[in-house]
């Protein structure tokens, strides 16, 4: 009877159990009822009162009604977001977003991707570096996390969830006033030497990697910023095309634009033809001694115009009134070009040298060096005619796999950085040159000097 009793009691137990619902991994309905309250303010008009405030962090006073209306697009599920939100004035077609700093870790168990918040900006800070502005707690000076402990002060969520549709939009749209949104790019791959690389795995990803983007529609770039400690730092870079949806934001020291997804289901690569360009590829001897072809460092041009006296072809493909300039600094000479402040999108303007004869040589390599500035992407390319007559668009065109430098976002550099030795054993007669330059404002308008073009061989 005892035994009986026993046996009675252990299946109650295991019955009571198999009851309870044990999942950590589910997301709770906090709120059951939609809670009274009404926004009164746009992201927008929050960003407009820091910028009138012409203050380096500008606090909401306290008698400040202000509350804010948005739908959360970021996740910390996956390990890429840590303490930070990012939400947007809708869920679909937004207009405008913002960074949130909280201090609290797995924020998604609470506000989830799709999300609807209020904010309520009194005793709440806002600053803004280089078009990354973001929202948080004043401390001394600075901004930081929202603290644990009073973040339902500040953020109150609502029963209503959507399904947050990227908005479609190229790189060559890129610009501040989407920072903080959720955007999708199209006909989109890793950079080719990048393929069988780890998203964030590598030995020399420190804190975050970045990985090249090329939309093929155009052939610009951007960054894809994925954390080291993110769950798919290991996962393979795909070798096939697709769409991938993520935030447009700034990297670290708010220089360029990257994209940083949630996890990897953002990435949709399915289509095997890839868009790679064809380089030409010649098989000459680089390593004997050279005799100079031919060589231009500009020193000697006086104006701008000179250069076209001497030969040379400087053209705006689409008639604007931007071309590559003369630019001296520090005694020396180059050719600088930026579509920043141009107005013209897209901007396309090539740079191409004289005809080269190559009949009287053999082995010959190509080199040149170029210096970036106020770096927002990598628009600059290097290509070889034999057949050009003074129409660009009727020429063949064979691009050259050389390196082109990557500066700072923000500032002006001094240092160049070479192409690489480029083979053009595989050419003869005249040969052309032809530094492209391909941005737009607004969109990516990195700026660009180049210097030292030359051609040796044996």
């Amino acid at each position: 009877m005892k035994n009986t009793q026993q046996n009675l009691f252990y299946i109650f137990i295991l019955i009571f159990i198999s009851c309870v619902k044990t999942d950590d991994f589910d997301i709770p309905n906090i709120e059951s009822e939609e809670p009274i309250i009404t926004s009164n303010t746009t992201i927008k008009a929050v960003k407009n009162s820091f910028n009138q405030s012409n203050e380096k962090v500008y606090t909401f006073p306290a008698n400040d009604d202000s509350i804010i209306e948005a739908y959360i697009i970021s996740s910390d599920e996956a390990g890429n977001f840590y303490k930070n939100i990012s939400i947007q004035d809708n869920y679909e077609n937004p207009t405008a977003g913002i960074e949130l700093l909280i201090d609290m870790k797995d924020y998604y168990t609470k506000f989830n991707f799709g999300t609807k918040v209020y904010i309520k900006m009194s005793g709440l800070s806002i600053d803004n570096n280089n078009g990354k502005y973001r929202i948080g707690y004043l401390s001394k000076n600075s901004i930081e996390e929202i603290p644990e402990s009073l973040i339902n002060d500040f953020i109150i969520r609502s029963t209503e969830s959507s399904k947050i549709q990227p908005k479609q939009i190229s790189i060559a749209d890129f610009n501040n006033e989407i920072i903080g949104t959720y955007i999708q790019l199209q006909n989109i791959q890793f950079k080719n030497n990048e393929i069988g690389k780890t998203i964030a795995g590598e030995s020399n990803d420190k804190f975050t990697s970045e990985r090249v983007l090329i939309q093929c529609d155009n052939r610009l770039t951007t960054i894809l910023s994925t954390s080291t400690y993110s769950s798919f730092k290991s996962n393979v870079l795909s070798d096939k095309k697709g769409s991938i949806s993520g935030v447009l934001t700034k990297d670290y020291y708010n220089e360029k634009f990257i994209l940083v997804i949630n996890d990897p289901s953002t990435i949709n690569f399915s289509e095997s033809d890839r868009c790679d360009p064809d380089f030409l590829f010649c098989t000459g001897n680089l390593n004997n001694e050279k005799e100079l072809i031919f060589f231009e460092n500009f020193q000697e041009i006086n104006k701008t115009n000179d250069l076209e006296d001497l030969g040379w072809t400087n053209e705006n493909i689409y008639l604007g009134n931007e071309k590559f300039n003369k630019r001296s600094s520090q005694g020396n000479v180059s050719m600088q070009i930026s579509a920043y402040n141009t107005g013209e999108n897209p901007m396309e303007v090539w740079l191409i040298t004289p005809p080269i004869n190559l009949d009287n040589s053999s082995n010959e390599i190509l080199s040149f060096e170029t210096k970036a500035t106020y770096d927002n992407g990598t628009i600059l390319t290097a290509w070889v005619s034999s057949d050009f007559n003074d129409n660009i668009t009727e020429a063949t065109w064979q691009q050259l796999d050389a390196k082109v430098s990557v500066g700072p976002g923000n500032s002006y550099v001094n240092n160049y950085t070479l192409s690489g030795e480029l083979s053009l054993d595989c050419l003869e007669g005249d040969v052309f040159i032809a530094i492209k330059y391909l941005g737009g404002d607004p969109g990516v308008s990195t700026t660009y000097d180049i210097d030292n073009i030359k051609i040796t061989g044996d």
